[in-house]
């Protein structure tokens, strides 16, 4: 039988398959199948891919007749798959050699739907520069369990919580059952933030969710990749907000009580990536008209900062006026968490309060402005 399907879509990565495949390959749970999408590379990737199909014949080589993304690739080894869960691996990402092994028996002792960990790691340049793991401090204690009712834990979890799930598919595994029976596909778009949108959707259905932190899942970051921190395209960044309106009218559908929770890991999705634009100019007028039609207005489950961009996005119709309200709020946030220095600075130059002081930097803002841009 086989345990897992692992689904790696693959697309120019000549330099890092191997890396992904040999961490795959080596796995301590061997009754798994590597389920390989080639998505038109034009550089050898489909070589090195074919060279594993006969090495291992664990290894399924697929490819693509265009050019489809991310998403859809996916879609192409779910349906491919013959597994009883589901890994998404990135190409250029790799795994500690007890990944699946770990995530599977948690699995099955808990009967889960979608066993996390993270255990993540960033890798840059053949160096692990940082180890992460994502809570999501945008909601407020007493909403912990919002994404689901089930939340079994293992006993080791280290520095990781088990509060929050990242909104990623690649940390977990998922039961291919609770995919199909749910209809959970990734949307026929090129690229853009389709895990955040599977993932939403998927937590939409109330999966049973169980943590081993003891995997490690290492994403490597590198120039051109998919998920790093490159300059993002405007079609991009559309169809990000494409895929951020097809969560919201989900759980319209689904559950609107978690809609509040939607609209917070939407706006914070569309927000990264504008912040990820070299010339927000051609990015702002999309991410105002989106974040016009959102609410965001419930400042009990959205911490400050995230909730004031918000505001600030939406009541500003150009950038110009957003950036200045975006310094002004910078400027009070840090009067407001470093108030006995700021008194004390107040007090050596005469200024009696901290509107006297907000009175003199507007002048030095518009300055700041455009070196903002």
């Amino acid at each position: 039988m086989i345990k897992v399907s692992v689904i790696v879509p693959v697309y120019n990565v000549e330099l890092y398959i191997q890396d992904c495949l040999d961490s795959i390959i080596n796995q301590t749970l061997k009754d798994i199948e590597i389920i390989c999408v080639d998505d038109c590379s034009t550089d050898n990737s489909f070589s090195i891919l074919d060279e594993y199909s006969k090495r291992d014949n664990r290894v399924k080589l697929l490819r693509h007749s265009q050019n489809k993304g991310l998403g859809p690739a996916r879609n192409t080894g779910i349906y491919a798959s013959n597994g009883e869960y589901i890994a998404f691996i990135d190409s250029d990402d790799f795994l500690s050699t007890d990944y699946l092994e770990n995530l599977y028996n948690t699995a099955k002792k808990y009967d889960s739907d979608i066993v996390s960990t993270l255990n993540l790691y960033y890798y840059e340049e053949g160096v692990l520069t940082e180890k992460y793991c994502h809570i999501n401090k945008y909601i407020s204690k007493k909403d912990k369990n919002i994404e689901g009712k089930s939340y079994i834990s293992i006993n080791d979890e280290k520095n990781n919580s088990k509060e929050y799930l990242y909104v990623t598919s690649t940390n977990k595994i998922h039961r291919k059952k609770f995919i199909l029976d749910n209809n959970l596909f990734f949307m026929d778009i090129k690229s853009g933030s389709e895990d955040v949108d599977f993932y939403i959707r998927e937590l939409l259905n109330n999966p049973k969710t169980s943590y081993n932190h003891n995997s490690i899942y290492y994403h490597r970051i590198r120039k051109g990749s998919l998920t790093n921190k490159a300059p993002i395209s405007l079609d991009s960044f559309k169809n990000s907000i494409k895929l951020m309106y097809n969560s919201i009218e989900y759980c319209k559908v689904k559950d609107i009580k978690f809609l509040p929770f939607v609209y917070i890991i939407a706006f914070e999705t569309i927000l990264t990536k504008f912040n990820q634009a070299q010339d927000k100019n051609k990015f702002y007028e999309d991410i105002h008209i989106f974040s016009k039609s959102i609410d965001l207005l419930d400042k009990n489950i959205c911490i400050r900062y995230l909730y004031q961009e918000f505001i600030n996005i939406r009541s500003s119709l150009s950038i110009d006026d957003y950036l200045y309200k975006n310094i002004m709020f910078e400027y009070i946030y840090k009067i407001e968490v470093n108030q006995e220095i700021t008194n004390s600075w107040f007090r050596l130059f005469g200024i009696n309060n901290n509107k006297d002081y907000l009175i003199i930097i507007l002048f030095g803002i518009k300055i700041v402005i455009k070196k903002k841009k």
